[in-house]
């Protein structure tokens, strides 16, 4: 009896943690798609008010802590087999003099949801041919040759290859303008490999 219970409890468990992840995927569907260069993703922001931008996703499916930073993860599967992520890198607000002390900063968003498109349309499945046209400063990036960056304005590009004008991006970042904070898709499935469960 005490074998059955758990199997039970442990097929529950898996359950409410699928249902948690679709919840996840479903709020983000019906609320802000709109990326915002250098400032925010699906209405989470950079910036830093971190814990309270955090809340608005729930807990990550996985979390990698480093010294006074985070990098977090969030997954989900769509209908067509597709996996969706959400990414978001943190510093501690103490480490760099910003305010609340005790908070933390969004210095980057990263997202392979196709739904988010800037306010010209363009997001993850655009071409780089569209991408340019939106983003005429976008430039590949020193020894990342899969990633175009429009670092003045604050947003990235990822490709699964070096890209030519008709590749599909699979993944956009934003981050502070002026600054270059990237995040990759193998930076990305470790975080979802091999970082801890909240």
């Amino acid at each position: 009896m005490n074998f059955e219970m758990k199997a039970v409890r442990t097929i529950l468990l898996a359950l409410m943690a699928s249902i948690a992840n679709q919840a996840l995927a479903d709020s983000m569907a019906t609320e802000d798609l709109t990326i915002v260069p250098g400032s925010s993703i699906a209405g989470v922001s950079l910036g830093p008010n971190g814990v309270q931008e955090l809340k608005k996703l729930g807990k990550p499916y996985r979390i990698d802590r480093g010294m006074s930073q985070t990098r977090q993860a969030w997954k989900w599967s769509r209908p067509e087999g597709r996996l969706d992520t959400f990414f978001v890198h943190t510093v501690n607000n103490g480490v760099i003099d910003a305010q609340p002390a005790a908070g933390v900063t969004i210095d980057l968003i990263r997202a392979t949801v196709a739904r988010f498109k800037t306010s010209g349309g363009v997001g993850v499945a655009s071409t780089l041919d569209q991408i340019r046209k939106s983003f005429p400063d976008v430039a590949p990036v020193d020894g990342t040759p899969t990633i175009f960056d429009d670092v003045k304005r604050g947003i990235a590009f990822e490709f699964s290859t070096a890209p030519i004008g008709h590749s599909i991006c699979i993944a956009v970042t934003v981050h502070p303008p002026g600054h270059r904070n990237l995040a990759t898709q193998e930076q990305v499935a470790d975080v979802l490999e091999r970082g801890s469960k909240e």
